[in-house]
């Protein structure tokens, strides 16, 4: 009896080691704490006026409106602005 706990003991750290060594983890994989949500890198998001839409700043049509920069998602959009707000 003593043998067959032993030997399951032994398969068991055996299983374990090699899940570890060859399976990645998901803290491996991703880098970051089981549970925690992932982290995006990049560039800032700006909501646009007109339809709500969120443009990455850098590709986002802007406009200076009352001293007030504001960004925009596409050039119908920022002329809809210009048009309602003049």
């Amino acid at each position: 009896m003593i043998r067959l706990v032993i030997a399951g003991i032994i398969v068991y750290v055996i299983y374990r080691l090699s899940r570890a060594l060859f399976a990645p983890s998901e803290r491996k994989v991703a880098g970051r704490a089981s549970g925690a949500p992932p982290r995006i890198e990049g560039e800032d998001l700006v909501k646009d006026p007109c339809c709500g839409t969120y443009v990455p700043i850098n590709s986002a049509h802007k406009a200076v409106v009352r001293g007030e920069t504001v960004y925009f998602c596409s050039r119908e959009c920022l002329e809809k602005y210009k048009k309602e707000n003049s």
